[in-house]
């Protein structure tokens, strides 16, 4: 169940991507029902995660509070939502890497995995710096989103070492 609970978020974001590159006219509306979804999935599953500290559960919880707040948001003015969309993306992404990067330092994941969590970290900066036309947009932040859920999941899959340092084939 712990394997399960893991890989849900990771499933999700390079789901939303993926719908991000095949919709390349997502309606904004589904965008911020699909957040405010992941979010509360995402405060469900730290609410019982059993391992994680206090301090680990209420930055995740409000995090993901952070991002219904974002979502609805997004319902009440997407207009005024757009012109920081890029941001909000980006910043999702970093986020999620960094914490996803702090788990892996905490149970001793491979060197490799490690770097490979930051390579969707450096794509989600990319994204909020580097400017891009609307008609672009959705595509490469969809790529980034889909980027940041597949690493994560190879990571979880297969980065764990076992209990005497040697890699775990599927821990």
């Amino acid at each position: 169940m712990k394997r399960i609970r893991r890989n849900i978020s990771p499933v999700l974001m390079a789901g939303l991507g993926i719908w991000f590159l095949v919709r390349q006219n997502a309606s904004m509306e589904i965008l911020a029902i699909i957040v405010m979804v992941l979010s509360a999935l995402g405060i469900v599953l730290h609410v019982t995660d059993k391992e994680s500290t206090k301090a680990g559960k209420a930055a995740h919880i409000g995090l993901n509070g952070l991002f219904i707040g974002g979502g609805a948001w997004l319902l009440i003015s997407p207009v005024t939502f757009n012109r920081y969309l890029k941001y909000i993306l980006g910043g999702l992404v970093i986020l999620y890497c960094l914490l996803n990067l702090r788990r892996m330092f905490r149970f001793r994941y491979r060197k490799g995995a490690r770097i490979a969590e930051c390579v969707p970290a450096a794509l989600g900066v990319a994204l909020m710096l580097i400017p891009l036309g609307e008609g672009i947009f959705t595509p490469v932040s969809g790529g980034v989103l889909t980027a940041a859920g597949v690493v994560t999941l190879l990571c979880n899959l297969f980065g764990k070492k076992k209990a005497g340092g040697k890699p775990a084939a599927g821990a």
